[in-house]
């Protein structure tokens, strides 16, 4: 065998390691760069609102629509639950797909996120 061919198979090797070791590393590391399902700025399809949802410690605030009208939130389990001054509480619950389903007075629609720009 030659000396280039052993050099070939070496970093061969070595970047047969690095793709094994990005493989396993970036799946970690994306998990625990977001583990609220909740955070984050969304926006509602049926009506083209946009929802801002924030924590600071244990406290959810829900920013609503383009005046940013600001709701207290409580987490219970995977919901979150803004209370009304009149009406039904709005329910916010975690989808499976990582989307929330927002629901007011009955009537429940999807909320996407929104794409944040690096």
């Amino acid at each position: 065998m030659s000396r280039a061919a052993g050099r070939r198979r070496s970093v061969v090797a070595g970047l047969g390691a690095a793709i094994l070791l990005l493989a396993v590393a970036l799946p970690l590391v994306a998990c625990g760069a977001k583990t609220d399902p909740f955070t984050g700025l969304w926006w509602e399809p049926t009506t083209g609102r946009r929802i801002e949802i924030t924590k600071d410690g244990g406290q959810y605030r829900l920013l609503y629509g383009a005046a940013r009208r600001p709701y207290q939130a409580t987490r219970e389990g995977d919901e979150l639950r803004i209370r009304q001054p009149i009406g039904d509480d709005i329910v916010v619950k975690a989808a499976a797909d990582g989307r929330l389903n927002m629901v007011i007075g009955g009537k429940t629609s999807r909320l996407v996120r929104v794409p944040q720009h690096q």
